[in-house]
């Protein structure tokens, strides 16, 4: 009736409905419920947990965090506050992207590591790669340098954008921990960042000997997949 009262006589909506003009006033001057009330101290809450986690928590982990603040509340109760308020959770797209390979790389190096990922000496052999990490305000490229060695991450540069500036703040920051060793072997996969130009040119005025896998080869990101794994 509320929300057809500018349309429609409320005497008439009253009569059509079976209730009296006197009852439709008391109800809207009525006090909530405590059911009510109790909702509307939940949907704050939720309200709270859901911008603190950027959007990106349904029901189950906002029920958990609500659990862990003394709530009990259910999670089917939680669920019908949530749809009723238009609550949800972001829902990013399958993210598919990785390395590829360059239809016209700059240069591409021979593979000086032929799958023996190790060694006994440290600055000897770097193996690099680029990931992607799923984060509350979406995903962001992750571009990593490990020491053979050591089995350290050594460079680490993270970005929006898949360039070969990614690459570049990586091998630039591992130069700088490690004091710019020479004779490094710098092994990657053939993604076009790797067989870039600029790449190239950094390599050559530090003394870098860069190396790239081979088709069909153990990469270095599943390399790095096994340390990160099996450390």
């Amino acid at each position: 009736m509320r929300q057809h009262e500018k349309e429609f006589p409320i005497g008439r909506m009253a009569k059509v409905m079976g209730v009296t003009r006197s009852g439709y006033y008391h109800f809207l001057s009525a006090e909530p419920s405590a059911r009510e009330q109790e909702n509307k101290r939940l949907v704050e809450k939720i309200r709270l947990i859901h911008q603190t986690s950027h959007e990106t928590y349904g029901s189950p982990r906002i029920h958990a965090e609500l659990k862990a603040q003394g709530e009990t509340c259910s999670r089917r109760r939680i669920a019908r506050l949530m749809k009723n308020h238009d609550i949800a959770a972001k829902m990013f797209k399958r993210f598919k992207k990785t390395t590829r390979q360059a239809e016209k790389p700059h240069f591409i190096a021979h593979d000086l590591i032929q799958q023996d990922f190790k060694t006994h000496v440290p600055n000897k052999a770097w193996v690099s790669d680029i990931t992607y990490i799923a984060t509350q305000a979406g995903w962001v490229y992750c571009a990593i340098i490990l020491d053979l060695f050591s089995r350290k991450v050594i460079g680490l540069s993270i970005d929006d954008r898949m360039t070969v500036d990614l690459v570049l703040a990586a091998l630039k920051q591992a130069l700088t921990h490690r004091q710019s060793p020479k004779n490094i072997i710098h092994h990657s996969d053939r993604g076009s960042q790797y067989t870039s130009r600029a790449v190239k040119i950094l390599a050559d005025t530090c003394g870098i000997q860069l190396s790239m896998g081979k088709v069909g080869n153990l990469n270095s990101r599943e390399f790095i997949t096994r340390l990160i794994q099996n450390p």
